[in-house]
């Protein structure tokens, strides 16, 4: 049971600090139920990009991430798009 018990142990850590399941306040069931889908389809899509384990699958995500938002203000940059306007479609994104 404690070998069990420790994977179990280990997913909630993870989300609790990589995905930050523990910042999230909710009340509603219906709520928490779609916030743990959440984060597991979260947990097990980081899995699957890797093919390795969750950490390196973050990391390889979160870099894909940067690597995105860098490319779309160089493309702004070079269709000379205001910054004001750069900035308005980043918080809409």
């Amino acid at each position: 049971y404690y070998a069990q018990r420790w994977s179990i142990e280990c997913f909630f850590r993870q989300a609790k600090d990589q995905l930050k399941l523990d910042g999230y306040r909710v009340r509603g069931r219906r709520a928490v139920k779609r916030y743990w889908i959440l984060v597991q389809l979260a947990y097990v899509y980081s899995m699957f990009e890797s093919n390795s384990d969750f950490s390196d699958g973050l990391d390889l995500l979160r870099k894909r991430k940067g690597h995105s938002l860098v490319e779309f203000i160089y493309r702004a940059a070079k269709q000379n798009i205001p910054i004001d306007t750069v900035k308005k479609q980043l918080h809409v994104a």
